[in-house]
């Protein structure tokens, strides 16, 4: 029996020696927003599929991008917009999953009367210090609106003081965060109803990296599915899980927050029929954001999807 046991350890030693090594990065700081990945190292999935998985968040100076090119992350997550232009810009990526299927972003403005962004000419704008703004700065330098754009980490204390006019947010982010302050903005514009609704979060990798280790991209992204299935049917069990990765890095939130954020992750992950995810990035959806970026000077060439998606190679 004594045997037995050390040679089924010795076999699991084996087996995490040569299981290869990825780090991981999400877009920002631990959140609901990347609970299936959280759930797939927890419970197991990347180990079952041969992958010894870190997870190391990007800090407010350093995004994810920045550590997918210098090789400090193997594989992020990101959005689509951003993605098509760093490929086209600075390093050829490609897509293995994608979870968001529409855009969240909207516009939360103390204006009375606000039904397009033509209403906030010559007004100041609240927007991300880290980007994740590019549609709506098309539609003031087209519209020739003169917003005067203001950079926030949090918009609340901006918004309450009177310092902006208006706020971008996330419906499954700063959104929710408005309503557990109790702030009922007087407008709220959501740029999918504008005509803007591309998909957003997705899991990247270089070129290089994919062609090195295309069968682990596809374990991982496999394992990364069955993290986010999971979710979808233990949505309790999954903020706990979140709530042990803030808690490490100390990011300022509670449960109640993370829990709405969830609840929105999940809803956008579907199609408009609200039919179960598909996971796949579509080719409609890349033709069409490759128009309006290279009618708007954002990318020099359209991004080819069959090169840039992994499943098609």
């Amino acid at each position: 029996m004594k045997k037995l046991l050390l040679l089924c350890l010795l076999s699991v030693l084996l087996v995490r020696g040569h299981a290869q090594q990825i780090t991981f990065t999400p877009q920002w700081m631990p959140q609901s927003q990347f609970a299936g990945y959280y759930a797939a190292l927890e419970n197991g999935y990347y180990a079952e599929a041969g992958l010894d998985v870190t997870i190391k968040h990007p800090t407010a100076s350093y995004s994810s991008m920045n550590m997918l090119k210098d090789g400090t992350a193997d594989i992020i997550t990101a959005e689509l917009i951003r993605a098509m232009m760093a490929t086209d810009q600075e390093v050829r990526l490609v897509n293995l999953m994608q979870t968001t299927q529409h855009s969240t972003l909207v516009l939360l403005s103390c204006i009375e009367g606000v039904s397009q962004m033509a209403d906030l000419a010559g007004h100041r704008v609240g927007t991300w210090r880290a980007g994740f703004n590019e549609i709506p700065h098309m539609i003031d330098e087209e519209q020739h609106l003169g917003i005067e754009w203001v950079q926030f980490t949090n918009p609340l204390n901006l918004y309450i003081s009177g310092a902006i006019d208006a706020a971008l947010a996330k419906s499954y982010n700063e959104q929710v965060l408005f309503s557990m302050a109790g702030i009922t903005p007087k407008s709220v514009l959501r740029f999918a109803d504008m005509g803007y609704d591309f998909p957003e979060d997705g899991l990247y990798v270089t070129e290089a990296f994919y062609k090195k280790y295309p069968e682990q991209c596809r374990k991982f992204a496999e394992a990364s599915r069955k993290g986010w299935e999971w979710v979808r049917s233990h949505s309790e069990e999954a903020l706990a899980i979140v709530m042990k990765h803030v808690k490490a890095e100390k990011v300022p939130t509670n449960i109640y927050v993370q829990k709405w954020m969830l609840e929105a992750v999940l809803q956008e992950q579907e199609d408009v029929k609200g039919d179960a995810p598909s996971y796949t990035l579509h080719a409609d959806d890349v033709d069409r954001l490759n128009g309006v970026l290279l009618k708007h000077g954002y990318i020099a060439k359209p991004i080819v999807y069959n090169r840039f998606v992994g499943g098609n190679r």
